[in-house]
Formats: structure tokens, sequence, C-alpha cells
């Protein structure tokens, strides 16, 4: 069996190949897919909650994937299903921290980016500001700027993961870099100077 390569394309065949064979009973099969995948599923839940949250939630997503993989439809890319279920995952661990008051709020969550691209391309003044402004957003409109900004997602597929339509993705995106811009303005989220 050819073990992807990361970074390496390989073409939707094999992909749909390495499905079929899951879905047949091969669970061997499904470790490409965790390869290929596992970059962009970190990446997403690393940007959604705080970091020592990322690796278990990123081992829950796959575990649902496989689990879940026959209500998989191949109208859509496999990588944006399992990205809504790595969204999914991150909603579900912030309603569970609004539950336990010892973990409330993101208060840590500009120390989860010490280094790391963003940083590195921005500057770390600046970007260590953009994560402090994104963690005062609410997980909505931070969910749609990590997909959209951050993840480089097209507006079809950001729809598709957060359950809502083209144009309402649009609007929203635009509502929520409008909030984003006052609070690195220093106006917070819903206000402020301009």
């Amino acid at each position: 069996m050819t073990e992807p390569v990361e970074g390496q394309d390989h073409g939707d065949e094999q992909e749909r190949a390495w499905i079929a064979r899951c879905r047949a009973g091969d669970r061997t099969a499904f470790r490409p897919l965790v390869t290929r995948y596992a970059r962009m599923v970190h990446g997403v839940i690393a940007r959604l909650v705080p970091e020592a949250d990322v690796d278990d939630l990123a081992q829950q997503t796959f575990l649902a994937a496989f689990e879940h993989l026959d209500q998989y439809r191949e109208a859509s890319r496999f990588s944006t299903w399992l990205c809504q279920i790595a969204v999914n995952k991150a909603r579900d661990e912030h309603r569970a921290a609004r539950r336990r008051p010892e973990l409330r709020g993101d208060e840590d969550y500009d120390e989860r980016y010490e280094e790391g691209p963003e940083d590195q391309a921005l500057g770390r003044e600046h970007g260590q500001r953009i994560i402090a402004a994104l963690a005062q957003l609410g997980a909505g409109d931070r969910e749609l700027l990590v997909l959209k900004y951050v993840m480089e997602e097209g507006f079809e597929t950001v729809a598709e993961i957060l359950g809502t339509s083209v144009g309402a993705a649009k609007v929203r995106a635009l509502r929520a870099r409008e909030r984003l811009r006052r609070i690195l303005n220093g106006g917070g989220a819903y206000g402020g100077r301009d």
C-alpha cells in the first residue's frame, strides 16, 4: 500500500479508494486519510480551542469520521466533511467549558501562539494583537474568520462547514471582519473609537 507523502497531491481517486476500503471493513485504509488531513484538522482546532485540548479534539474528530464514514456523501470533498466535524468538536468543547466554571473564558488564548507561521509572517507583536482580538470575538465569528482567512477556504466550503448559505456566510464574514477591526482599533467588539 502506498502511504501518502505530506504535501503531495494524490488525487481524489486514491482518496475515494481509501474510503471505499474503509467502508468495506479495511481499518488500515483510514490511516492515509489521517496522515493527509492531520495538519488541517489540528490547524482548525488549534485556532478555536485552548492548546491543551487540540490533540484530544483532533483524535475525536478522526474517530468520529471513522465511525460515521457511512454518512459521508461524496457530493462534497472529504476534507470539507472532516473540517465540519472538527468545528463541531470545537463547539462541543466550548459548550462543555461553559459548564465547567473553573475553565471558563479564553484568558490563555494568546499564549497558545508563542511561535508559528502567523507570528513569523506578521511579526510577533502584530500577530499576537490579532490573536488576542480574535479571542475577543464570539465563537461563531472566530470559526468563520479562521476558516475563510486562515485556512483560506472558499465561501462555498465555509458555508457548508458552518451549515449556512453562501450569502449568509459572506454577510457574517463582513460583520465579523468589522468587529475584528473595531477590536484592533481599541473599541471592543461592539463599538468604540474610530
